[in-house]
């Protein structure tokens, strides 16, 4: 235990202890100066859609914090992860995606930007394997962004959302867990919390007078922010690849079902004769 019998009683602005005596008596007893000096400005990910990073204010989605994009399912929160992890991505960095409800789909993290190859998925199912899956990126420092996908209010408590930020803001790492809103912890510890206001389809016509998806319009605002004022909204639209009839499994399913017609003719057939 440490004697402090040796050391006089100092009183804030009467008899002050030397920065220089309690540097030195600090890096005896635990090995480690005191630091002071300029605070380095946060900096943070710029998504490249105008609207959207003009509400997020300059810092955008920051370094070494956790950012909480939280709604309803098919709110548009997945669509903004992948935004993201596209930008990530296309600088050179490592992503990572902690998915228990195994929801990524891979050709449209593709069809968003994502360079796959730098992209690491996890999809631990038990809430204690994605807590500890989601430590172990963290502490690794090997990764820019971390995405956590369909977190409850009962996956993160209060001491593992301060273990990840802690974890985060060393490694300067941009963490992001995706939500329903409901986990206080997460509220709490949050930088950044974006809520997803709306979601609705965009409808393209044909030149048979029907209509084809071609994408989504998004509404989302910022409901806390400690880089700035919280409260700013915007839209965007997020337009998706034409991609009918190009998957394999599609294929498939379509010449099965002829060959089952085939076959069904051909016993209708033998039955009348």
């Amino acid at each position: 235990m440490f004697d402090y019998t040796n050391y006089p009683t100092y009183i804030y602005g009467k008899n002050p202890m030397p920065v220089a005596a309690l540097e030195s008596m600090l890096e005896r007893r635990w090995h480690g100066a005191a630091v002071h000096g300029h605070v380095l400005p946060l900096t943070g990910w710029t998504i490249g859609i105008p609207s959207l990073d003009l509400a997020l204010g300059p810092t955008g989605i920051p370094h070494g914090r956790l950012t909480e994009i939280f709604g309803d399912a098919s709110s548009g929160k997945t669509t903004l992860a992948f935004a993201l992890l596209a930008a990530c991505t296309r600088r050179g960095d490592i992503g990572a995606y902690v998915d228990p409800e195994n929801t990524l789909f891979a050709p449209a993290a593709e069809a968003a930007g994502i360079d796959l190859d730098r992209l690491i998925v996890v999809r631990p199912k038990a809430e204690q394997a994605v807590r500890r899956a989601a430590d172990a990126i963290v502490r690794s420092g090997a990764c820019a962004v971390v995405v956590l996908d369909g977190i409850s209010a009962r996956a993160l408590q209060t001491h593992h959302c301060a273990r990840l930020v802690s974890q985060a803001e060393r490694n300067g790492i941009t963490l992001v867990a995706l939500s329903r809103g409901e986990s206080q912890p997460l509220a709490s510890f949050a930088s950044l919390r974006v809520r997803m206001r709306e979601l609705s389809p965009l409808w393209q016509s044909g030149s048979d007078g029907g209509g084809r998806l071609s994408g989504y319009s998004i509404a989302l605002d910022v409901a806390k922010s400690r880089m700035g004022a919280p409260g700013r909204s915007a839209a965007f639209d997020a337009h998706i690849p034409d991609v009918t009839m190009t998957w394999p499994c599609g294929e498939v399913t379509i010449e099965s079902r002829e060959e089952e017609e085939e076959e069904e003719n051909a016993e209708h057939s033998a039955s009348i004769a």
